[in-house]
C-alpha cells in the first residue's frame, strides 16, 4: 500500500523529468534556429554549413553568417574598407575554405586569420594587394594559398614565416625578383609552386634545391635571359619533365638569337656567356688625389676589381636584379705620389672569364717646374679561359701578368653600383706628361688622323721638289742675257748644285718620314 508521501514524491520526480525534457527541447530548437540562419543576400544550402555570397555588390562582410560556417564565398564584391583584420573572421573558428577573390583588398593585417586554425583553402587572388607583411599567415596549415593576379604586390622576406602550405600560387603578379628566403620557410611542406606569368629574367642556382622538392612547378611566361647562368635551369627542366607536365614551357626573351624559343627547342650549347669588354677607362691624377674609373660590359654583368699597388683591391659588385649589361668601378687614390712608381689594374670578371686593364703611373721630377708630373702607361689584356694556355707559352712581361680571383689579394672595400655611361675606348698604350691624365679614344684618333694628314702633305711637297729639280736639270730655264752692245740674246742658265737651304729641307722631311713612333701630348 502506497503512502501519501510516496505518491507526492513520485509526482515531484515526474515533474522534474518533464522539465528536463522541455528544457532540452528548447535548447535544441534554439540551436537549430541559429544553425539555420543565413544573410538575406546570400544562399545557404541546407545542412551544408556553406554561405554563398558572390557578386552581390556587398560593401562589407554581411552580418548573420552562422558561426559554424565551413565554407564562405565572398568573391567579386567591392569592400569599402580595403584592409582585412582579425575582427572580420575571428568568430568563424570552423572555417575551412575562404574565398575573397576580387574584393578590392589592399592590405592584410598580421594575424588576421589567427583564430581560423581549421582553414585549409584561402583565396586572395585578383585583388589590389600592395604589400604582404612579415608573418601575415603564421600558425596556418593550408593546402592552398592563392595570391595570383595582384600586380605590383610587394612580398616581404618573412611574409610566409610560420606558414605551412602544400600549394602556393603567385602567377601574374608582375614579380621581377623573389628572394629564396621568402619561400624557404615552406620547404618542408610546399609541393606545388606556380610563379608563371611574372617578370623573372633569371633564377639563382640556389633555387635548384627547392625545385627538386616539388611535385609540380610552373615558371613559363617569364622573360628569361638564357645565358650560361641559366644552363642549370635548362638541365633541370630536361631531366625532370614530369614536374612540368601539362604546363607552358619556359621560353627565352634574350639574347636576341634565342628570343621566343622555348626550352623544348634549345640545346645545352645554346646557353652562352659573353666575355667582358672595357668600354672606357679614365685616369685623372691631381697633386693630392687620383680618380680611376673603369667601365666594362659583358653577359652577365661583370664584377669590377680595382687592384692597388700594395696588393689590396676594391670590388664593385653588380646588383643581383641588375638588367643592364654594364658595370662601373670608381676608385679614389689619396696621395698618389707616395710611391715613385705605381701600378693599378682594373679586372672585369664574369663566368666567361677575365679581362685586365693595367696602368703604370710614375712621378719623375721636373726641375724646371719644381713639381712631380705623373707619366702613365696603359695596357689592356683579355684573359679568357680560351687563351690562358697560349699566354703561358708566350714571353711574360709586366703587362701580361694574370689576375687570379681564387688567390686574389686582400679586398678592403666592396661596392654595389650601377651605371649607364658608355664611352668607347680602344687604347693599347698611351703615354702622357701632363698634370692631369685623361685618356680617351678621341685623343688617340685625333693624333693618328693628324699624323696621317701631315705625312701626306710632306710626301706631296717632296715629290714636287724632286720633280722640279729634275726638270730644271734636264731642260734648264730660258732667260735673257744682256750683252755689252745692248742687244738681247736668248739663252739658258746653267743649273748648278742645290742650295744648302734646299738640302736641309729635304733632309728634314726624310727624317720625319722615317720616324715610326710619335709622342702624343693630351
Amino acid at each position: 500500500m502506497m503512502t501519501s508521501w510516496q505518491g507526492r514524491g513520485n509526482a515531484t520526480t515526474l515533474m522534474k523529468g518533464l522539465l528536463h525534457v522541455l528544457a532540452l527541447f528548447v535548447l535544441c530548437t534554439c540551436g537549430g534556429s541559429e544553425a539555420s540562419t543565413c544573410p538575406a543576400v546570400c544562399f545557404c544550402p541546407s545542412i551544408s554549413r556553406v554561405v554563398y555570397c558572390p557578386r552581390k555588390g556587398l560593401p562589407f562582410i554581411p552580418a548573420g553568417i552562422p558561426h559554424d560556417t565551413v565554407q564562405l564565398n565572398l568573391n567579386d564584391n567591392k569592400f569599402s574598407n580595403p584592409v582585412l583584420s582579425s575582427a572580420n573572421f575571428s568568430s568563424y573558428r570552423d572555417l575551412e575554405q575562404l574565398y575573397l577573390t576580387d574584393c578590392g583588398i589592399e592590405y592584410i593585417q598580421v594575424d588576421t586569420f589567427l583564430d581560423n586554425k581549421k582553414l585549409k583553402w584561402l583565396d586572395l587572388g585578383k585583388n589590389k594587394l600592395k604589400r604582404i607583411s612579415d608573418f601575415t599567415f603564421r600558425d596556418l596549415t593550408l593546402e592552398h594559398l592563392f595570391l595570383n593576379d595582384n600586380p605590383g604586390v610587394d612580398i616581404s622576406t618573412r611574409a610566409f614565416g610560420g606558414l605551412k602550405t602544400t600549394g602556393l600560387y603567385m602567377q601574374n603578379n608582375g614579380l621581377d625578383k623573389l628572394s629564396l628566403e621568402v619561400v624557404r620557410p615552406m620547404n618542408g611542406t610546399l609541393k606545388t609552386l606556380w610563379i608563371d606569368g611574372n617578370k623573372f629574367e633569371k633564377f639563382n642556382p640556389q633555387w635548384l634545391y627547392l625545385f627538386k622538392t616539388l611535385s609540380h612547378l610552373r615558371i613559363g611566361g617569364n622573360p628569361l635571359h638564357c645565358n650560361c647562368e641559366a644552363k642549370w635551369l635548362f638541365e633541370f627542366y630536361s631531366s625532370t619533365s614530369q614536374i612540368f607536365e601539362n604546363v607552358e614551357a619556359p621560353a627565352c626573351r634574350s639574347p636576341g638569337q634565342l628570343r621566343g624559343q622555348t626550352f623544348q627547342e634549345l640545346q645545352e650549347g645554346d646557353f652562352k656567356c659573353q666575355l667582358p669588354v672595357f668600354k672606357n677607362v679614365d685616369v685623372i691624377f691631381e697633386e693630392n688625389v687620383g680618380k680611376l674609373t673603369c667601365l666594362a660590359s659583358g653577359d652577365p654583368v661583370p664584377t669590377i676589381y680595382w687592384m692597388k699597388p700594395g696588393g689590396e683591391a676594391e670590388v664593385f659588385i653588380p646588383k643581383s636584379e641588375d638588367i643592364t649589361k654594364e658595370m662601373e668601378g670608381v676608385m679614389y687614390v689619396p696621395n698618389p705620389r707616395a710611391m715613385s712608381k705605381n701600378r693599378y689594374q682594373c679586372v672585369a670578371n664574369n663566368p666567361a672569364g677575365n679581362v685586365t686593364f693595367s696602368i703604370n703611373v710614375a712621378w719623375p721630377p721636373i726641375p724646371e717646374y719644381g713639381v712631380d708630373v705623373p707619366q702613365t702607361e696603359v695596357a689592356m689584356k683579355d684573359m679568357s679561359a680560351a687563351d690562358k694556355k697560349d699566354d703561358e707559352d708566350s714571353e711574360k712581361t709586366v703587362d701580361d701578368e694574370k689576375f687570379d680571383l681564387k688567390n686574389s689579394p686582400k679586398i678592403i672595400e666592396i661596392f654595389a653600383t650601377n651605371t649607364s655611361k658608355v664611352v668607347a675606348n680602344d687604347v693599347d698604350v698611351v703615354k702622357s706628361t701632363k698634370n692631369i691624365d685623361n685618356f680617351t679614344s678621341g685623343h688617340i684618333v685625333g693624333a693618328v688622323i693628324g699624323t696621317f694628314v701631315l705625312t701626306v702633305l710632306l710626301c706631296v711637297l717632296i715629290f714636287y721638289l724632286v720633280l722640279k729639280v729634275r726638270y730644271q736639270r734636264k731642260h734648264g730655264s730660258p732667260v735673257h742675257h744682256h750683252h755689252s752692245n745692248g742687244h738681247h740674246v736668248h739663252g739658258e742658265i746653267k743649273r748648278g748644285p742645290p742650295s744648302r737651304h734646299e738640302l736641309d729641307e729635304v733632309e728634314h722631311t726624310m727624317k720625319m718620314l722615317e720616324k715610326r713612333s710619335y709622342d702624343i701630348h693630351v
